[in-house]
């Protein structure tokens, strides 16, 4: 059995339906799908070996966003996005045409206590750009148990902010 790292994405994490929107900006944000991934990512594949499909991103929508506007996804009732193996990195895909972002994860879960992550920052502009936090000691048994996302800079006054999410996966080796 090879004890190479490997990168998977963690199950379903575009479904809608598997989030819900918490926090101080949550009565202002609204989630959807949104029929478009992100284009110049490679198409991942499971933990079970199964690949992925590339057909969607989380959308979200925020009114009357302003600098320092904060939310959090977290996992429904009897939801989770546990993470297989030793956790080494957790990677997402972000598009944010209206406002600098940043983004941090925290896991936690039967191994690990719980940890905030930053993911990273992202700068408004209409290309996709890839975040990732590299862990410098690998952690077992860990689950996603919440995004994090924080405006910095809105560029946008008029209308929604779009943020749009794409791919959460995990660099893991067993």
């Amino acid at each position: 059995m090879s004890d190479a790292s490997v990168e998977v994405l963690l199950d379903d994490f575009e479904n809608k339906d598997n989030w819900d929107v918490a926090g101080a900006g949550a009565a202002r944000t609204h989630m959807t799908t949104f029929a478009e991934g992100a284009p110049s990512k490679e198409p991942g594949v499971y933990a079970n070996g199964a690949a992925g499909a590339d057909y969607r991103a989380v959308a979200l929508l925020i009114r009357s966003a302003t600098d320092d506007f904060e939310f959090t996804l977290i996992p429904k009732p009897g939801k989770s996005f546990p993470i297989p193996g030793h956790l080494e990195a957790l990677n997402l895909w972000v598009r944010s045409p209206h406002a600098s972002i940043q983004i941090f994860g925290r896991i936690g879960g039967t191994g690990p206590e719980e940890r905030e992550l930053l993911l990273g920052k992202v700068t408004a502009g209409a290309e996709w750009q890839r975040v990732a936090h590299d862990l410098s000691d690998p952690v077992v048994g860990a689950d996603v148990i919440e995004l994090k996302i924080q405006l910095t800079q809105v560029v946008k006054r008029a209308g929604e902010v779009m943020i749009l999410l794409d791919d959460l996966t995990a660099r893991t080796r067993p």
